[in-house]
């Protein structure tokens, strides 16, 4: 399984170029603009917020706060720091983190057995995840369904989003150099979890 290292593409630039002109417009005083930026960014929001939360039930409610926090926090948009959908994941990610704290339900991803996972090497971790076929498609699934959603927010938006590590590292205000560790012992947590597997 390859990363998706593909750049940024005409198409999400005019998606940026015309999410600057509806945000200015709705700062100007056309409130109404709002419902169109919604619905051109619901369906990333249902997906982004859908990868933490472990109770499906719960995602429309919370997708709806993280747009009622975006219309409250529009004017502090920087568009010369991120592209709006970046800076909307990051109001996401900081909404999930408050309904979870307020439903007392764990976000941590760093809940497993640290002498387990240093007896996994980089090269083995990273063999395993890098030589993933077709046919190890639904396994691998399988073993993301088992991480944190925490943990499994950061491989989708790396491995299958394509996002670079300055722009989850923008999402999540932390250090490039931080989840790229995380990163790491992610992929000893899949290696472990896969080998599991195998054995049953």
């Amino acid at each position: 399984m390859s990363r998706n290292t593909s750049g940024m593409n005409s198409h999400h630039q005019k998606i940026e170029q015309e999410d600057i002109r509806l945000i200015a417009r709705i700062l100007a005083g056309h409130t109404d603009d709002y419902r169109h930026l919604m619905r051109r960014h619901r369906a990333a929001m249902v997906s982004f917020v859908g990868r933490m939360l472990a109770h499906p039930a719960d995602v429309e409610d919370v997708v709806q706060d993280v747009f009622v926090a975006a219309y409250q926090s529009l004017h502090t948009y920087d568009a010369g720091k991120a592209a709006f959908r970046t800076w909307l994941s990051r109001v996401a990610y900081y909404t999930v983190v408050h309904h979870l704290r307020q439903s007392s339900l764990p976000m941590s991803s760093l809940d497993e057995d640290d002498t387990l996972l240093e007896t996994v090497s980089d090269e083995a971790a990273d063999g395993l995840w890098q030589s993933a076929g077709e046919e190890d498609v639904d396994r691998i699934g399988l073993a993301l369904d088992m991480l944190q959603p925490a943990d499994r927010m950061l491989v989708d938006m790396f491995y299958y989003e394509g996002q670079s590590l300055t722009e989850i590292a923008y999402i999540l205000d932390c250090k490039a150099g931080t989840l790229a560790t995380r990163l790491c012992r992610i992929r000893k947590k899949l290696y472990v979890i896969l080998k599991n597997m195998e054995r049953r």
